[in-house]
């Protein structure tokens, strides 16, 4: 029964999409240098024949990356020494890491590493339902879902923990958005280390499919956030949005109504591009043609005018 159920885990990583789509992600890491990493202190992380590599002792010595990002799919690779301790942080601000989720990095040699704090776990607070290999020497594969309020995470292609926040006790406040950060080693141990490679990343909120289904969230603060990621998809949501606001949701139609205004604002910035008010003006006077709504059309028409040439 056992293998069984760790037959089904597996399956159900590789069809969700987690571990097998080699499509849309980018490099977070160029494997020559920290372009488009933000260092702690200069000592913590160093680059090594492509690899990231920690040997810090203590804390403070953590890396993150200068973008943020609230809904994707994050992969790496990581090598821990005999007692190496580390960990990637998500959505967390680099001033209060705590504040967003550590997802951990952890040699099995201490006495109280746990389910709730061994690799995979979400430190002290999500236990693992699925313990990974933890075998040091040797290189792992991770990966980090975090789909608006659920967060998977797996690691060698096999789910390990599934989390749904809403339901976590000390994850009401957290923030949906943040950057990505790995934990700079601090092992009880010096000489000590972790390395990375391999990490990229498929950012979800630039997928249009993805942050249109955002505006059903019944989540204020998530289809809030679906807004944003509308307008800096801009023109290409004009249409979709247009017919969402013709909908029969009313927070769906408030909210795609909305994010209409606001891309629209951004495209009248006189100092903005003329290249950018061009396509909104051409997505909206398409959208007017084929809108069935007359509050709708009438909506975009108004918007039309925001637009000077």
């Amino acid at each position: 029964m056992k293998k069984f159920i760790l037959s089904c885990i597996s399956i159900l990583c590789t069809f969700s999409g987690i571990a097998q789509n080699n499509g849309n992600f980018i490099p977070l890491f160029n494997g020559k240098d920290l372009t488009n990493w933000t260092l702690e202190k200069k000592e913590g992380f160093e680059v090594i024949d492509g690899e990231l590599i920690t040997r810090s002792f203590g804390g403070g010595y953590d890396i993150f990356t200068q973008n943020s990002y609230g809904n994707f799919i994050l992969r790496l690779e990581f090598f821990l020494s005999e007692v190496g301790n580390s960990g990637v942080f998500i959505r967390c601000k680099p001033s209060n890491p705590g504040a967003g989720f550590e997802v951990q990095i952890l040699a099995p040699w201490t006495p109280w590493r746990d389910d709730l704090h061994c690799t995979g776990s979400m430190y002290g607070y999500v236990a693992v339902t699925n313990r990974p290999d933890e075998t040091t020497g040797k290189w792992h594969k991770m990966e980090i879902k975090c789909d608006r309020n659920l967060i998977t995470i797996c690691v060698n292609d096999k789910v390990t923990t599934t989390a749904n926040i809403d339901t976590i006790k000390g994850f009401e406040k957290k923030s949906f958005t943040g950057v990505i950060g790995l934990q700079g080693n601090h092992a009880e141990k010096k000489g000590q280390f972790t390395r990375f490679r391999n990490i990229s990343i498929r950012d979800l909120d630039t997928e249009p499919d993805y942050v249109l289904k955002g505006f059903y969230e019944k989540n204020n603060e998530l289809r809030r956030l679906a807004e944003v990621s509308a307008v800096n998809l801009g023109a290409q949501m004009i249409r979709p949005l247009s017919e969402m606001m013709s909908g029969n949701n009313p927070a769906t139609k408030s909210s795609a109504k909305q994010a209409l205004f606001d891309i629209v604002a951004e495209a009248s910035d006189p100092s903005g591009s003329k290249n950018v008010k061009k396509e909104v003006r051409s997505a909206l006077k398409e959208s007017m043609e084929t809108i069935t709504s007359d509050i709708t059309a009438n909506y975009l028409k108004w918007l039309l005018g925001l637009i000077t040439n």
